[in-house]
């Protein structure tokens, strides 16, 4: 793995300890589940993001080796783009996410809710732009 997917794994990791390891600062059970399925979406999103780096470094390489501007070379470089803003965005989110402990509960879940639904539309970005690569991994020129 590369650099940054191990920090993400090691941000995430410090986070999920932050949260479980505070003394007497257990959330309601709604927020407990809330934050459970935020980190969730977190980790799926980060595997999702791993192979879509793989995927953009075959992708980069081949646009590496590409000769003259090309229609074929605007679309790597427009998914490659795509690849990054969505690695960036997740960076970006786990950069500003701070766990919840010294909210109360209601303001707790209120905070909970908008981070799950920030980090389930990067899910959703860092998909697409997976999907995109592997779409033009598909239709390689022979």
């Amino acid at each position: 793995m590369d650099k940054n997917t191990w920090t993400g794994i090691c941000a995430a990791a410090l986070c999920l300890a932050f949260v479980f390891l505070q003394p007497g600062n257990s959330p309601n059970g709604a927020v407990e589940t809330l934050l459970q399925n935020t980190m969730a979406i977190h980790d799926e999103a980060m595997k999702e993001m791993a192979e879509m780096n793989r995927i953009g470094r075959v992708l980069r390489g081949e646009l590496a080796g590409a000769g003259a501007p090309s229609a074929r070379a605007d679309s790597l470089q427009s998914v490659l783009e795509q690849m990054t803003t969505a690695e960036e965005d997740m960076y970006d989110w786990m950069r500003q996410y701070t766990a919840p402990t010294r909210l109360p509960p209601a303001e707790a879940a209120t905070y909970l809710s908008a981070q799950h639904r920030a980090i389930r539309q990067n899910q959703l970005d860092i998909r697409a732009a997976r999907d995109a690569g592997k779409q033009l991994l598909r239709t390689q020129p022979q």
